[in-house]
C-alpha cells in the first residue's frame, strides 16, 4: 500500500487560530481557507499546490486515496480538512504525533520541530510566522513560493520521522490500526446532535444555576473573600483546598484560578459546588453549561466528531481532545441523560451507553491475583463496605454511609500506591477531614488486607529497575 504524506497550510490570524478555537470550530468556520497543500507519494519528490478551493480539490483528486495510507503529523487536523473540506478519505491514517506519544511519552507534545531535532533529521522552518493574517490572494509570488517550500519541508520531515519511528517495523500493527480508528472517529464523523433538546437543556441548566447561587446567598463580596467563600464551600459539604503560601510559608486557601485542586471542583458531582466555583473564578458558566453550549455549536455546524487523543497518559489510555471529552460525560444526577440523549446514531444504528463498573479495582485485583477481592467482585459483594468494615472494626451491616465513602476512596486510591499524605489530601478535597496518623493507619490496613497487590507493585518496580 502506498503512503501519501500530506500537510495543509491554512489561513490564521491573532483572533482566528487554533490557540483561540477548537479544531472543529476552526475548520468549519466561514473564515477558514486553505492556502496550499504539499503531498509526497512514498519517497518520491514532494509537490506543492495552491489555488482556489476547486483547483486544490482537483489537484488532490489525482492521488489514489482510497487505496493508500495517509500520513501526517497531527493527522486529526489534516485528516479533518481532507474529508470535511475536500471529501477525500485514505484507506488508513498514519500519524507521527500519535506514534511519538506512545514511544516517547505524553510529554512529547505536538511539535514536529522538537521531534525533528530529537531524531536529527532536519530543521523546521519559520515561514509560517510571516503568514499570520495573510489570505491566499494577498501573498506575493515570492512569499507564496517560500510558504510552499516551508510546507514541502514539513512533509519531508514527517515522512522521514515516520520512517524512524517504524525502524525495524517494530511499531505494533494493532496499534497502527488503533490510531487509525481513533482518528477516524474525528475525521469521519457519523453522530448527530439533537439541537432542540440541547437548547432546552441549556435554559434549564442556566435557570438552575441562578437558583443555586441565590439559595447560597452568594454575592460578589462573598465570592471574592477567601474566608467567606470558604464558608460557602463548607455549607455545601466541601472542605476548601489548602496550600502553602510561597510568600509567607504558611498554610492558606488554594482558591486561585491556577490552583489545580480548586479548578477540579468545577467538575464536582454537586451542581452547587460547580456553580459557586465557576462564579468565583469568573468563568460565568458551569461545566454543564459549557458542555451544552459546545454541543449546540457543533450541532449548528454539522455532524459530531469524536475527538480522542491516542496515548494521552503514560498508561496508554485515551484522553479528551479539542476541549471535549466524551469519555467523561456525567453518568449520574439530573443532567446525566440530557447530554447523552442529545447524541443520536446514524440511521439503522443504536448507541449503547455502558460503563465498566469498578474497572480499575477489578483489573488490579485480577492482575495481582488477589483472589479474595476478585471473588468478592464476582459475587457482587459491596467491596467498599468490606474495606470500611476492616478499617473501622465494625460489622459490614453497621458501616455508615460516611465510613463506606472512606472505604471506597481507599479501594480506588490505595490500590495504585497512594500514600498517606496524598490520601489525606484526596479525602480533604472530597470533604472529609482526616488526621495524617489516621490516614497512615488506613493505608496500612489496606496493604495488609491486600498483600498480593503490594507484591505486584514490588514486581513492577523490579521489572522497571527502580
Amino acid at each position: 500500500m502506498k503512503i501519501i504524506t500530506i500537510d495543509f497550510e491554512t489561513y490564521y490570524s491573532r483572533e482566528f487560530s487554533l490557540t483561540k478555537m477548537t479544531t472543529e470550530e476552526y475548520i468549519r468556520s466561514a473564515f477558514f481557507e486553505v492556502i496550499g497543500v504539499a503531498v509526497k507519494v512514498d519517497d518520491n519528490q514532494t509537490e506543492w499546490a495552491s489555488g482556489t478551493h476547486e483547483q486544490i480539490k482537483a489537484w488532490l483528486m489525482q492521488f489514489d486515496w482510497e487505496n493508500s495510507a495517509g500520513l501526517a503529523h497531527n493527522a486529526m487536523f489534516d485528516g479533518a480538512i481532507l474529508n470535511w473540506v475536500f471529501d477525500l478519505r485514505p484507506k488508513l491514517w498514519l500519524d507521527t504525533l500519535s506514534m511519538a506519544r506512545a514511544l516517547h511519552g505524553v510529554e512529547v507534545g505536538g511539535s514536529l520541530k522538537a521531534l525533528a531535532e530529537r531524531y536529527n533529521i532536519g530543521a523546521k522552518g519559520t515561514e509560517v510566522i510571516n503568514a499570520m493574517g495573510v489570505r491566499r490572494t494577498e501573498f506575493t509570488e515570492e512569499g507564496l513560493a517560500a510558504y510552499g517550500d516551508y510546507c514541502i519541508n514539513d512533509v519531508d520531515l514527517t515522512y522521514t520521522l515516520f520512517d524512524r519511528l517504524m525502524v525495524g517495523k517494530n511499531f505494533p500493527t494493532q496499534e497502527i490500526k488503533l490510531i487509525d480508528l481513533t482518528l477516524r472517529m474525528f475525521t469521519e464523523p457519523v453522530l448527530r446532535l439533537d439541537k432542540e433538546l440541547l437548547q432546552q437543556h441549556l435554559i434549564e441548566v442556566q435557570e438552575r444555576k441562578e437558583k443555586l447561587l441565590a439559595d447560597a446567598a452568594a454575592n460578589r463580596d462573598d465570592l471574592m473573600s477567601n474566608p467567606k467563600f470558604a464558608e460557602l464551600l463548607r455549607s455545601v459539604g466541601v472542605e476548601p483546598p489548602m496550600k502553602i503560601s510561597p510568600t509567607t510559608g504558611k498554610e492558606t486557601y488554594a482558591m486561585a484560578k491556577s490552583d489545580e485542586e480548586f479548578k477540579a471542583l468545577l467538575e464536582h458531582e454537586d451542581e452547587r459546588v460547580q456553580a459557586l466555583v465557576a462564579a468565583r473564578i469568573g468563568t460565568k458558566s458551569t461545566l454543564e453549561e459549557t458542555r451544552t453550549e459546545r454541543f449546540i455549536g457543533i450541532a449548528e455546524r454539522g455532524l459530531m466528531p469524536v475527538p480522542l487523543k491516542y496515548y494521552a497518559a503514560h498508561t496508554g489510555r485515551w484522553g479528551g481532545s479539542d476541549n471535549l471529552n466524551l469519555q467523561n460525560l456525567p453518568s449520574r444526577g439530573a443532567n446525566a441523560n440530557k447530554l447523552k440523549k442529545s447524541i443520536l446514531p446514524p440511521k439503522g444504528h443504536v448507541i449503547i451507553d455502558s460503563d465498566s463498573s469498578q474497572i480499575e479495582a477489578r483489573v488490579l485485583a485480577w492482575l495481582a491475583q488477589q483472589d479474595d477481592l476478585v471473588e468478592a467482585f464476582a459475587k457482587k459483594e459491596d467491596v467498599y463496605k468490606k474495606m470500611a468494615s476492616a478499617i473501622y472494626g465494625v460489622p459490614e451491616d453497621q458501616v455508615t454511609k460516611e465510613q463506606r465513602f472512606v472505604g471506597k476512596t481507599t479501594i480506588l486510591g490505595a490500590g495504585y500506591g497512594m500514600g498517606a499524605v496524598k490520601f489525606q489530601a484526596q479525602l480533604k478535597i472530597l470533604g472529609v477531614e482526616t488526621e495524617l496518623d489516621e490516614c497512615r493507619r488506613i493505608i496500612d490496613i489496606y496493604r495488609k488486607t491486600n498483600p498480593h497487590i503490594v507484591a505486584l507493585w514490588r514486581e513492577a518496580q523490579f521489572a522497571l529497575g527502580l
